[in-house]
């Protein structure tokens, strides 16, 4: 037996005396608390009347992402049931509830349509990585151009490339840079089973390149056209470097044309974001009759500077509808460069040793020629129409081409240029003449006529010295 139950209660208290009065007495004692339990205190009295009633607790406060949490968290955090009870409030007896419909955000998964949506027509180029076709889209019979990307051409999957395009072309936007509709797969599947493949890529189809257009002779163009092109290009540029992008490959062949005059940049395949820190580039990039001196002589911490050559490379080529420097190697256009533009020296590029590491193999030898720069002189040689080229033009394509990248001109600044504003003033796209002789033509079409052209002269040369040798025999 316990100490507890072997307590004694004590003897009750004497009665009253008589003729006294009683004390008031006193309130009940609360029932014990349940075994292992809370001791629950009792509920509020009942309000006497009407008057005297507490008004209706507050409902409690809504969660939401939408809102401030913290303001609702705080409101939560200040309940107790002691704050209740005194101010005769009940507790909730359930937690607040949440809305799923506003607290939960779940994205839904992103899901490409088969490539049988499109139906495609015919070949108009050959990438990297694939080709491109023509095709229209089945539901409202758009025409577009579809981009194929083998997934089975890299060890990793996608190329790095391929993403590198899609990623920089859905966040640029602008009316001189060639449009990304959607991206499209074939059902079968690649080796690895994870991706697709063939992934297409799906642009707006123009019925031009600037390749084609310049390699046309049916195609009349006027200085109207030069001068809108060259404009056009240069703002598509300007928005591309002030958004810190390189492109690193631009070329008449990627500069595509529609009906409308309108000129956009395309193939965005070694484009790159880039910012003024980065010291190690690749420096393998841009066709090598664009590609800039600092490139050829080994520089790697280059900056947007080097598609400003590619421009006035670009520019040059509309004036003359041929390129300006055409080398067979990169020794060979370095040549070129000296011969057209001068031979760099210290003076005039005074970071020329630190900055290109090849500079010391490519320097000029005591005995080796300096060459002066003959750029003017040159781009008024061999032109289809001389008077286009104006004092302006010449001074803009020469500040575009500058040996030393810090002296070149920026896309803004050539876009203030001299040329654009003297006469005939620089049309918009809308009003330019775009009725060629030609619907469509691209460097593909050009390129095989070409080879057809060569095969069949070729072939004639051949059937010559087969019958001059029969000659030979039969005398």
């Amino acid at each position: 037996m316990t100490a507890a139950q072997t307590m004694v209660r004590p003897p009750p208290p004497p009665p009253p005396p008589k003729n006294r009065p009683l004390p008031a007495r006193k309130p009940p004692r609360p029932p014990p608390p349940p075994p292992g339990g809370i001791k629950r205190k009792p509920p509020p009295p009942p309000p006497s009347s009407r008057t005297n009633r507490s008004p209706p607790p507050p409902p409690p406060p809504r969660v939401s992402p939408g809102g401030d949490n913290k303001r609702s968290h705080a409101a939560l955090s200040t309940y107790s049931p002691s704050n209740s009870i005194n101010n005769n409030v009940a507790p909730p007896t359930k937690k607040p509830r949440v809305d799923r419909r506003e607290s939960v955000s779940i994205r839904a998964p992103v899901v490409m349509r088969d490539v049988d949506a499109y139906e495609k027509k015919f070949q108009v180029g050959e990438g990297t990585y694939g080709s491109v076709f023509v095709a229209s889209d089945r539901a409202s019979n758009e025409i577009v151009a579809l981009k194929r990307i083998n997934t089975e051409q890299e060890e990793n999957g996608f190329p790095i490339t391929a993403l590198r395009e899609v990623k920089l072309l859905k966040g640029l936007k602008h009316p001189n840079m060639v449009l990304l509709k959607e991206i499209v797969c074939s059902k079968e599947q690649g080796t690895n089973g994870s991706l697709p493949k063939n992934v297409f890529m799906v642009f707006e189809y123009l019925e031009y390149d600037l390749t084609g257009v310049l390699e046309t002779p049916e195609i009349r163009l006027t200085q109207d056209h030069v001068k809108s092109w060259s404009q056009q290009l240069l703002a598509g540029t300007h928005y591309m470097h002030k958004n810190k992008v390189i492109h690193r490959d631009l070329k008449a062949s990627n500069l595509l044309i529609n009906r409308k005059g309108e000129l956009k940049i395309a193939d965005w395949g070694l484009a790159r974001s880039w910012n003024s820190e980065m010291k190690r580039l690749t420096n393998k990039v841009i066709t090598l009759w664009y590609r800039p001196p600092e490139l050829l002589l080994g520089m790697i911490d280059y900056s947007t500077k080097i598609d400003m050559w590619s421009v006035g490379c670009i520019v040059a080529e509309m004036f003359r509808r041929s390129g300006l420097l055409k080398g067979r190697d990169e020794a060979h256009q370095l040549e070129l460069i000296y011969k057209v533009c001068g031979t760099p020296n210290t003076q005039d590029w005074p970071n020329l040793g630190r900055k290109c590491r090849l500079w010391k193999k490519f320097a000029p030898g005591p005995n080796d020629k300096i060459y002066p720069n003959r750029l003017a002189q040159c781009l008024r040689e061999n032109l289809p129409h001389p008077k286009w080229m104006t004092d302006h033009a010449v001074t803009m394509i020469g500040k575009l081409m500058e040996k030393n990248p810090d002296k070149r001109w920026s896309a803004e600044q050539a876009l203030d240029a001299d040329y654009f504003f003297e006469t005939p003033i620089v049309k918009q796209a809308k009003d330019l003449n775009m009725k060629f002789a030609v619907a469509s033509v691209h460097e593909m079409d050009c390129r095989k006529k070409y080879e057809q052209n060569l095969a069949k002269r070729q072939a004639q040369a051949a059937q010559a010295r087969k019958q001059a040798a029969f000659a030979k025999n039969v005398s």
